[in-house]
């Protein structure tokens, strides 16, 4: 069976094959079902095979990082809920599996943002694989550079109760202001002892450093608009105690070794009772 792919996201896609390789080893990081049902229904697609060529083509390091920042959250998203977060928001959350793949509490309630066509997608992506999610998942139709919280709001997201966010593979796609206005957007939704995970590209990305990955993403209509260096300051002055990892950090990679481009930043925060500002 093959499934339709195309104006869907090529990045998201790319991510899902990468997590499919991944389960295929013999000492996986994590295993992702989800991925494995799209890529087989996928089957030789040419425009998912194009871009997972030209990805390869353009850096070798693509498939490492993006398995270890997958492991990243994965383990930051059950810490939060081992210690009693009960909702999830998945920004921008494109094809991602965690909803079938992380075992959660009964209660937990995970919402995944996206635009229309990849909500859509993804629900008959679930539906068709059979897998069944281990909390209640909520698709929410919504795009980021608009009034998003209201739509979230609107499928029942409590901003009263402390909240895990996911902020995976956007901020560097996103303008400067669309990233504070994001970050603030999350900040008035989050109750105390809400955690704040979120990945964002090292400034030198959009230097000498990138070009080669600039180029080869933009034959695909993927160009990066932001990069920043400061994510502890940034995310400080807006009530987030932040720890803060290079995706080269030996400390998070599980003995795996990361290619140093891209080069991107790794955060997990928790809110403060006050915000700083």
């Amino acid at each position: 069976m093959q499934i339709p792919l195309d104006g869907l996201s090529h990045t998201a896609l790319y991510t899902a094959w990468v997590r499919h390789e991944e389960s295929l080893r013999p000492d996986p990081l994590f295993t992702d079902p989800l991925a494995d049902f799209l890529v087989a229904a996928a089957g030789d697609h040419p425009a998912l095979a194009a871009f997972i060529t030209q990805m390869q083509d353009t850096s070798s390091g693509f498939p490492s990082y993006h398995v270890v920042r997958t492991r990243y959250f994965d383990d930051r998203i059950r810490y939060a809920l081992d210690n009693g977060v009960r909702q999830v928001v998945a920004l921008a959350s494109g094809v991602d599996g965690r909803t079938t793949r992380l075992p959660c509490p009964r209660d937990t309630r995970w919402f995944e943002l996206d635009l229309p066509a990849m909500t859509e997608f993804k629900t008959t992506l679930v539906e068709q694989s059979g897998l069944t999610p281990t909390c209640e998942r909520i698709g929410v139709a919504a795009d980021l550079r608009t009034d998003w919280a209201a739509p979230l709001r609107a499928a029942g997201f409590d901003p009263r109760r402390p909240t895990a966010w996911l902020v995976e593979g956007v901020l560097m796609y996103l303008t400067p202001d669309e990233g504070d206005a994001l970050l603030d957007a999350v900040t008035a939704l989050s109750a105390p002892g809400s955690h704040l995970l979120l990945e964002h590209l090292q400034v030198s990305m959009l230097g000498d450093r990138g070009t080669r990955v600039r180029g080869g993403l933009g034959k695909h209509g993927v160009v990066f608009t932001a990069a920043r260096d400061d994510l502890e300051d940034w995310l400080g002055a807006s009530g987030w105690r932040a720890a803060v990892h290079a995706g080269v950090d030996p400390a998070i990679g599980h003995g795996r070794s990361v290619a140093p481009v891209p080069a991107a930043w790794l955060a997990a925060a928790t809110r403060a009772a006050r915000a700083g500002r």
